[in-house]
């Protein structure tokens, strides 16, 4: 009897560690919401960011191939 015990409990632990690595998976990564445009710039990028009109309090310029593009959240 003790064997199923154990073997029951180690079921249950591994099955509790599954559920919390699901619900950590399960978060999603910060997204780069609304894509504003494509700079060829950094300083551009940048410019734009700060502005209310299209930029605002959080944005970010990210380097790709062909410039810089910039994202708000």
């Amino acid at each position: 009897m003790k064997i199923k015990s154990a073997i029951a409990a180690a079921t249950l632990t591994l099955g509790a560690v599954a559920a919390g690595a699901g619900v950590a998976a399960a978060t999603p990564a910060p997204l780069h919401t609304p894509f504003i445009g494509n700079y060829a710039t950094y300083e551009a990028c940048a410019a734009d960011g700060n502005s209310p009109k299209t930029g605002g309090t959080q944005w970010e310029c990210v380097e790709v191939a062909n410039g810089w593009d910039l994202y708000t959240y």
